[in-house]
């Protein structure tokens, strides 16, 4: 049963791993990390046994043999410039590798409709099972907040884990969708679809909220469009419950938790700002027309400055002013005094580690800095993956990063330039869709390439993606339909 259900099962056991997390853990970690280390460790290594020819056994060898490479030069230059902690930059690069190194395997895996099909069932169930644990944690009000008392709902999530839980709720939720629409089923076609909207709302990111926008008009207009181009049925009651979900959510953004965020940090910012400006009591001079050199130059403008700054950000990063020069600090911010700027958590943890890359020597930009020292010394973690890629592996490690997501987008295109009617289909685009949502999100939000439990989310669809463009890119009728729907 495990040999013919084992991918299937092992995406069950995501959401399984992640409220293990939340009821055992503790500060040396949790048996959930343990156990997708040991994970990313096996599957290759069961897959470079079990796998029948040779050629594809050296194929899997090189590929996985190339992500090591990378990660092994990122660790060989931070030994050399000195890491502050060896053990953070190893455990650090690890979660980044496993990414490539799953969506790889599934590469591998993933070469028949058997096999495919256990992904679309696996997915089912995580959905299922992500839905039921919240559900439950608001019964036994055991769950935790996403951003404090009656300001978003993450369920049974860890604290490190709310941003990266609210990607996992995103996917789930666009194969929840995705089911949904290709159900014959009048109360799915309705119930689904409202209960994913309700989930993404209550959860009180931005990223759940803008999402139903995506996922839900995204399929409303896909459905009339794969009658016109492929002659299929449209199931009307499925976009209609879609246009009128993304309607309501629209409606309802006044009463979402991050609109009551939103409208605070508006406020406090707004506060700041003010202060700044009466305090700002300089003949001759005005916040909007202080050129850089006077700034630099002027001693009692630059003390002005200087308080204002250490105001907005040593609370946020002590470290920032002890490790670099203020004139550094101010020009990194472009001398802005806009406090929605400086009070910007994402903005500040972009300038600390630029600060770090521009003291660092050319070996370092090419292979990464030492990101051990940018969480010890000053706690900070760049939120956004793309910049965080690209500063803690260097050139090397971002054009090998970037190189291999564009592989994929490369055989989707190839896809579509070959023949467009047979591959415009629900499967196809609900793989697309989350394909460009995922790469967005780790952009817009993050917590997508470095968060094992998010990040194997994303190997899952580019080995879905690979076996549809590459392994069966000519069937017509490949569509997954679970006969429970």
């Amino acid at each position: 049963m495990f040999r013919n259900h084992w991918l299937m099962l092992l995406i069950i056991l995501q959401p399984v791993l992640d409220i293990i997390a939340f009821w055992t853990k503790s500060p040396d970690g949790t048996l959930a990390g343990i156990v997708r280390l040991l994970i990313m460790i096996a599957l290759p290594v069961v897959l470079l046994i079990k796998l029948p020819g040779k050629k594809d056994k050296l194929r899997l060898a090189a590929a996985l043999a190339a992500v090591g490479v990378v990660c092994l030069l990122h660790l060989i230059n931070v030994i050399r410039i000195g890491p502050t902690s060896l053990f953070y930059e190893i455990s650090y690069t690890a979660k980044t590798a496993q990414m490539p190194i799953l969506a790889i395997c599934f590469v591998f895996a993933i070469r028949d409709a058997q096999t495919r099909n256990q992904a679309y069932w696996g997915l089912f169930f995580a959905a299922g099972i992500t839905a039921l644990a919240l559900g439950l944690s608001i019964l036994t009000n055991t769950g935790n907040v996403t951003y404090g008392e009656g300001l978003g709902v993450s369920g049974w999530v860890i604290d490190d884990n709310r941003t990266a839980n609210s990607t996992i709720l995103v996917v789930l939720a666009a194969f929840a969708v995705f089911c949904a629409v290709k159900s014959d089923k009048k109360p799915v076609n309705v119930l689904v679809p409202v209960l994913t909207a309700v989930c993404l709302i209550i959860n009180g990111t931005m990223t759940c909220y803008l999402s139903i926008f995506l996922i839900f008009i995204g399929f409303a207009i896909f459905l009339p469009l794969e009658r016109k181009i492929r002659g299929c049925a449209v199931n009307r009651l499925a976009v209609l419950v879609l246009v009128v979900m993304a309607v309501l959510s629209a409606a309802a953004y006044p009463l979402t938790p991050k609109y009551k965020i939103k409208q605070a940090q508006s406020s406090f910012m707004e506060k700041t700002q003010n202060e700044f400006v009466e305090e700002f009591d300089i003949a001759s001079y005005t916040p909007d027309t202080v050129t850089k050199e006077e700034i630099l130059s002027d001693p009692e403008l630059h003390t002005v400055y200087f308080d204002y700054y250490w105001k907005c950000l040593w609370n946020l990063c002590p470290d920032l002013f002890e490790r670099f020069d203020f004139d550094e600090i101010i020009e990194q911010y472009d001398f802005t005094t806009d406090a929605s700027i400086l009070l910007n958590t994402r903005v500040l943890k972009r300038t600390y580690v630029k600060l770090m890359w521009d003291h660092s020597d050319t070996l370092t930009r090419f292979f990464g800095i030492d990101c051990s020292s940018a969480w010890i010394n000053g706690r900070m973690d760049l939120e956004n993956d793309w910049p965080a890629i690209f500063y803690y592996y260097g050139y090397v490690g971002f054009a090998a990063y970037v190189g291999f997501v564009l592989y994929f987008l490369y055989l989707i295109l190839r896809r579509l330039a070959k023949d467009f009617k047979s591959a415009f289909t629900a499967d196809n685009f609900i793989l697309l869709l989350t394909f460009v949502m995922l790469i967005g999100i780790a952009q817009y939000s993050g917590a997508v390439l470095r968060r094992p439990n998010v990040s194997v989310y994303l190997s899952l669809v580019l080995g879905l993606i690979h076996y549809q463009t590459a392994i069966n890119p000519s069937s017509r009728i490949n569509n997954w339909r679970g006969e429970w729907l």
